[in-house]
């Protein structure tokens, strides 16, 4: 069940809350899943996304408010800094990380 949901301020994107503890983000236009954020013990209770759309604050009923990345620059960036190894030829491929283009 969905227990909270926002617009992105670009209009393009959908933000959900879920009773699972997820966040989804869908395409305003398709209705197609984008991301699917976990990490909440519990449902989701409120939203917000930054005015440009690159962040996305959730809280739960677990007590907890996250914070998100939720541009795809940032998301690789992210990523790339926490990669233990070198990425595979799929990862290359789906996420275009850096260390790729060598």
């Amino acid at each position: 069940a969905i227990t909270q949901a926002v617009w992105a301020p670009d209009g393009t994107t959908i933000v959900t809350g879920g009773a699972d503890g997820t966040v989804r983000l869908w395409d305003a236009d398709t209705g197609d899943v984008q991301l699917v954020l976990t990490g909440h013990q519990g449902p989701v209770l409120g939203l917000s996304v930054n005015p440009d759309g690159t962040r996305l604050a959730s809280s739960g009923a677990d007590g907890v408010v996250r914070v998100w990345a939720i541009a795809l620059d940032d998301l690789i960036e992210i990523a790339e800094s926490r990669l233990t190894r070198a990425p595979t030829e799929a990862e290359c491929e789906t996420y275009r990380f850096g260390a790729c283009s060598e």
